[in-house]
């Protein structure tokens, strides 16, 4: 069973190169035209019949001859081969001459010149270069936010967990870190060596990211333990070894490099979801910002003028990946409100905000300059609320599945925050919240919380 990130990839793939397919075949009939027959090319009638009957052809024989097949099943670096463009090339002049055949069957259509075809090869095989490339450099950027220098403990020795390894390490989207190796007969230059406990410890203290391990070289209690800080640290486990362990984690059968693997991985959204979501927070944001641009600088204005300090406020948060970024807010409290009390949350009504802080975040105007968040990757327009690095801990500890909320980006609001829970709310709930979210994740739902968000006539303060 493929894992969702692959399945979701070869659909991308799919639909990518049906574009590009469709362009090189429309840039064919055009520069033949043009170049070659003084202007004078096929009816557009004729092109457009040609061009509906190739592309489903060639998507047949492309998915039949494995040209979907990515580099982590192919046990291949790369995401495609000089044999698989040449190979698209031809099997694009064929499918052409194919539907250039069957259409001459059925209608007048008179013949299709030569030349035509022998451009639409050369310019397919490019299109589907352009394709893999596309979807290579997408898979490597968009993978940084969990993978980018993954923390990776490996438990076991046998060769089944070394071309483990050495398979996710040849994926383009991975950046792993070999933190500590529990094994006797790999060379200590290979990896850190560490004994199981020590393992089990960097788990516990959230300093690992994935877990590859041969399940049978680890007793029954550490298994089920080691899969428990899992759930609860929000970190992915590969096991070569078809032994079962207790956990909340749902599995599901893959291979990778070459081999059959039991993987368990908390909710993430998919290559797709994740291009689709970036791009509405791109476009979307940057229309906010140039809408809201001069009520913001008033904003920030107003702070600066009605207290000392400066307008905006950089805040420690946990993002994706449990890995902490700047968060940014118009300021909206004392300069002095933690000096005795220490990293707090706000209340409502809170007596260290400042008269225009309090109307602020009623109004929730005070989140407003994390649009530049935004459109700096550290955040998506809808998600699950960051929490400040001090209480992460606490509350991993405390609520189940806390750390799933960390497969994807925080936003400035979410499915949690328009069914009102901000502020001082239960914890439990927005959890359940924010995971119902991640895991029935689609843009019309974005669209829905963010217009939820916008008329909500009773917008209390977010965490």
């Amino acid at each position: 069973m493929l894992s969702r990130r692959t399945e979701s990839s070869r659909i991308v793939l799919f639909v990518v190169d049906q574009l590009l397919l469709g362009a090189a075949l429309v840039a064919a009939f055009w520069v033949h035209a043009q170049v070659f027959a003084d202007g004078v090319g096929k009816p557009p009638r004729a092109q457009a019949a040609l061009l509906f009957t190739t592309l489903p052809l060639l998507a047949l024989g492309l998915s039949a001859s494995g040209m979907y097949r990515l580099a982590i099943e192919r046990n291949d670096p790369r995401l495609t081969r000089s044999w698989d463009i040449l190979f698209g090339g031809m099997l694009a002049l064929a499918a052409l001459l194919a539907a250039e055949l069957a259409l001459s069957r059925v209608t007048a259509m008179g013949p299709l010149d030569r030349g035509v075809a022998f451009l639409f090869a050369g310019l397919a095989s490019l299109g589907l270069l352009t394709s893999r490339t596309l979807l290579g450099v997408a898979n490597r950027r968009l993978g940084r936010g969990r993978d980018a220098g993954a923390r990776v403990v490996i438990i076991g020795s046998s060769t089944r967990v070394l071309r483990l390894l050495a398979a996710f390490q040849r994926a383009p989207q991975m950046h792993l870190n070999v933190v500590g190796m529990v094994a006797d007969n790999v060379p200590a230059d290979v990896a850190p060596r560490v004994t199981l406990d020590e393992a089990v410890g960097m788990l516990e203290q959230g300093r690992v990211d994935h877990v590859i391990m041969e399940s049978t070289e680890v007793p029954r209690a550490q298994l089920d333990e080691i899969m428990q800080l899992a759930d609860r640290e929000g970190v992915s486990v590969h096991i070569t070894s078809p032994i079962f362990p207790s956990t909340n984690l749902v599995p599901t059968w893959e291979r990778v490099g070459g081999v059959p693997v039991l993987g368990f991985v908390t909710a993430e959204l998919s290559l797709g979801a994740r291009m689709a979501k970036r791009g509405f927070d791109v476009v979307v944001g940057g229309i906010m910002l140039i809408v809201l641009a001069v009520p913001m600088m008033l904003i920030g204005l107003a702070v600066k003028l009605t207290s000392r300090g400066p307008a905006f406020y950089v805040q420690e948060r946990v993002g994706q990946g449990g890995h902490s970024f700047p968060m940014f807010k118009f300021r909206s409290m004392r300069l002095d409100a933690e000096d005795r009390s220490g990293p707090v949350w706000a209340e409502q009504d809170d007596p260290r905000c400042t008269p225009l802080g309090n109307l602020l975040r009623k109004t929730n105007l005070d989140e407003l300059p994390q649009l530049f968040n935004v459109l700096m990757g550290h955040m998506s327009l809808v998600g699950p609320r960051p929490e400040r690095p001090q209480f992460v801990q606490g509350f991993k500890r405390k609520i189940p599945r806390y750390a799933h909320k960390h497969w994807v980006k925080p936003g400035i609001t979410g499915w949690a925050q328009v069914h009102g829970l901000r502020g001082n709310t239960s914890l439990k709930d927005r959890v359940e919240h924010d995971l119902y979210y991640i895991e029935n994740w689609s843009l019309l739902l974005d669209i829905r919380i963010l217009v939820r968000t916008l008329f909500d006539r009773y917008l209390n303060s977010t965490a």
